[in-house]
């Protein structure tokens, strides 16, 4: 028999998901996640949180029934991934991060934006400043950094540099610095440089007072499109930042190549869009507000890929067996002009 609702489904599915999400974004805001390291009735939750019990006693039900907690009798607590990233005394408590990322990446009012067209100021000048809040996403971000990034990076180096010591690196568009900060604390005579824009360089500023670390790391402050980035490194850090260099991607790419030192290496991290702009889709949906709003700076793998070769990088090819990639998200290149 004809079941057209076996079709339709996916439809349905999308508001589930939908409702899913609301419900997570509610218990984050609510902080509950802080309160069920250990098992709690809704009474007792109630009693500490002075939230009505028996809302909460729905809210906590389908969290469970969403698989985000464990329930046991009329007693709820954290799954063993929810204790590692939403509690809010994990070191890699990711709860602010997320809702910073939420409003950020929100889809609001789209039929209207979607009407009206963009911005016209921001279509053309194409400056992510004037969309994100830089300053904010590196400081809610700065967790993110160690569920897997700082450790990917700091493999690879040690591959690649092995008894060696990168002399000298420069995070550009380092944010609040955590991923220089790791590596220059991993090796000793290594001394560093941040590159961020005056909107966002008083943050690592701060922090590296806090880390002790001020006399090894500097800070320039500028547009990388621009300004001058230094020279003689031996490692550059590019993560998520050259997108931003869409009207200047040859620059920026040239710049690199004169910044680095004989033999020394970039890091850079893209999003890896393919050819029609289709996949990954979670990175299509996430830029989508910026680009509603008339941002245009999302570049395609090829483009990054050609610009590099064009400017004499070369990509550096870790054989699988060496697992430097169980966490690396980006790419290393080498800018070698004898072919």
């Amino acid at each position: 028999m004809y079941q057209p609702q076996h079709k339709s489904k996916v439809y349905y599915d999308l508001l589930h998901k939908n409702r899913e999400a609301q419900l997570f974004l509610a218990a984050l805001r609510l902080e509950v996640f802080s309160y069920l390291e250990d098992w709690s009735s809704p009474a007792e939750l109630a009693l500490r949180t002075g939230f009505n019990g028996r809302n909460l006693a729905l809210l906590l039900n389908a969290l469970a029934a969403a698989g985000l907690l464990e329930k046991r009798q009329n007693d709820y607590r954290n799954t063993g991934v929810g204790n590692e990233f939403l509690h809010k005394n994990s070191p890699v408590y990711l709860g602010e991060s997320l809702l910073f990322r939420e409003r950020m990446m929100a889809l609001d009012n789209v039929e209207e934006r979607v009407r009206s067209g963009p911005d016209a100021g921001i279509a053309a000048r194409n400056q992510g400043v004037e969309v994100y809040n830089f300053h904010e996403a590196a400081r809610c971000g700065i967790p993110e950094m160690y569920t897997g990034r700082v450790q990917g990076l700091l493999k690879a180096v040690q591959k690649l540099f092995g008894e060696e010591q990168p002399r000298k690196v420069l995070d550009l568009g380092g944010g609040s610095g955590v991923m220089l900060k790791e590596l220059i604390s991993h090796y000793p005579n290594s001394r560093g440089v941040i590159f961020e824009h005056p909107s966002v360089a008083d943050l690592p500023r701060q922090l590296l007072r806090e880390w002790g670390l001020a006399d090894r790391i500097s800070i320039l402050a500028g547009d990388f499109n621009n300004d001058d980035i230094g020279k003689d490194y031996d490692l550059i850090i590019a993560s998520g930042i050259i997108d931003f260099a869409k009207d200047h991607l040859d620059i920026l790419t040239a710049r690199l190549g004169e910044a680095l030192a004989p033999e020394g290496y970039l890091y850079l991290v893209s999003h890896n869009v393919n050819e029609d702009y289709q996949e990954p889709a979670e990175c299509i949906l996430g830029w989508l507000s910026s680009h509603l709003d008339g941002l245009d700076i999302l570049l395609t793998k090829d483009t990054i890929a050609a610009a590099l070769a064009r400017h004499g990088f070369k990509p550096v090819l870790f054989s699988p067996d060496e697992g430097v990639f169980t966490f690396l998200q980006g790419e290393f290149y080498q800018r070698r002009l004898d072919g």
